[in-house]
């Protein structure tokens, strides 16, 4: 597969706002970060849809949206894309999406959450690498964690052939080991939802990184147990976990196990070289992670590293 790079971000550039997802629920919020991007020193492009609403939780039509998203990389004016939020919606423009005008066109596309399908199925079709992270009226909107901000624009404007990922949360090791193999990050569910499709990840000797929001453990459960019946763990060198937020338990009649327990036991279960605690999820502290890198994991030392720089300095 070849391997697109994008070129990186330089003070100065135009940066389209796109919600391929769900409406904003306060525009004011998209607003501030806005205001924020300005302060930074670029200048901003909304797409036509930003605020549009339809549907009760679209940000526009699937043609609308669709086409937010394909202006935005045909627009040689325009240097990166980020998404304004997540939510739900990208999933149903995967089989619309004009891929052959994002791979004419690459450049910084940042998304995360629902965006996750998004990237999966430019990275499939186009060999694009993307960025799963900080979103501009999610984290951008009202004061940017000082750590959060930093990895952010990190990654996005210096190139480092090696990266260690640094954080403040103490990484934990589930299974011990080492592998290389591309980064897949992103939403449990949604990663779940890309099997059987066309736009999963090749996933052969990937390093899995999954996160998730608002989900029972025995739904996390549940969709762990669908990639090891699907038989990933077979095809992957490594398993990361990253934040379970906002979970359901005590909500439901069933008895609860809590979501370590049960990423315990499917790190067991694969026997794959496997980190938890990894500062990623829907949270106020997250990594800014490029989605298709080449990356090492040390179980034993507690330790993910990008092999390869993820933009271009030209």
């Amino acid at each position: 597969m070849r391997i697109v790079k994008p070129t990186r971000l330089r003070t100065g550039a135009t940066i389209g706002i796109i919600s391929p997802a769900s409406p904003q629920r306060d525009e004011t919020r998209l607003e501030r970060g806005i205001r924020y991007l300005e302060r930074m020193g670029f200048r901003v492009e909304l797409g036509k849809n930003t605020s549009t609403r339809f549907g009760g939780y679209l940000a526009g039509t699937d043609a609308e949206r669709c086409c937010d998203l394909e202006e935005m990389f045909a627009n040689r004016n325009i240097a990166a894309v980020i998404c304004a939020r997540g939510g739900y919606g990208t999933p149903r423009l995967l089989n619309m999406i004009d891929y052959r005008k994002i791979a004419r066109n690459p450049k910084i596309f940042v998304g995360f959450s629902d965006t996750t399908a998004l990237q999966s199925a430019v990275f499939r079709r186009t060999g694009l690498i993307t960025f799963s992270g900080a979103m501009v009226s999610v984290d951008m909107a009202d004061n940017f964690d000082p750590e959060s901000e930093n990895l952010f624009w990190q990654i996005l404007t210096e190139p480092a052939e090696t990266r260690k990922i640094t954080q403040s949360l103490t990484v934990e090791q589930m299974h011990g080991g080492v592998a290389e193999g591309r980064l897949y990050c992103g939403n449990l569910t949604l990663l779940t939802g890309l099997l059987g499709t066309p736009f999963a990840p090749f996933w052969k000797d990937g390093i899995l990184l999954v996160e998730d929001i608002g989900e029972a453990p025995y739904r996390i459960d549940r969709n762990l147990m669908h990639l090891e019946n699907a038989g990933l763990w077979k095809k992957l060198a490594g398993l990361c976990f990253g934040q379970f937020t906002q979970t359901e338990a005590g909500q439901s009649p069933m008895p609860q196990r809590t979501t370590q327990e049960i990423t315990e036991e499917f790190a067991a279960r694969a026997e794959l070289p496997s980190l938890a605690n990894i500062m990623y999820g829907h949270t106020v502290k997250k990594l800014t992670l490029p989605f298709g890198v080449k990356t090492h994991i040390d179980a034993d030392k507690a330790q993910l590293t990008i092999l390869e720089s993820p933009i271009l300095t030209d």
